[in-house]
């Protein structure tokens, strides 16, 4: 390196580029899947708060499911089942959302290796 900071080796200047890119697209990817996780959190915490409402009701009420601006008239247990099925999949796109944060960890990482070892071995060559 010269005295002022900058990196005098254009393969480093361009790793460390790289590294800077990669970088931010991953904390914006890791970003972005946690603010989807977080909704996704919410979603089901909603969905448990209504279906232990509808549970709680007499079995002789009318219950309604919204759809638009529309109300649908069905049985609690078909309710109580559509909130359960809507439960599980936010689960399993929380699940995914999981595995791409930590793909996206697990891949900033290894580049910074790679650009660690770059550095070590041009300071090794010198």
């Amino acid at each position: 390196m010269a005295a002022t900071g900058q990196i005098t080796d254009p393969e480093l200047a361009n790793a460390f580029a790289e590294l800077s890119m990669k970088k931010i697209q991953a904390e914006n990817q890791i970003r972005l899947s946690n603010a989807q996780i977080e909704s996704l959190n919410r979603k089901i915490q909603h969905s448990q708060l209504v279906e232990s409402e509808v549970t709680s009701l007499p079995s002789d009420v009318p219950v309604y499911k919204t759809i638009g601006r529309m109300f649908l008239f069905q049985s609690k247990d078909e309710i109580i089942t559509d909130l359960k099925n809507k439960q599980q999949t936010f689960a399993e796109k929380i699940k995914v959302l999981e595995s791409s944060k930590e793909y996206h960890q697990r891949n900033m990482e290894e580049f910074k290796n790679n650009v660690r070892e770059l550095v070590m071995t041009k300071q090794n060559t010198r």
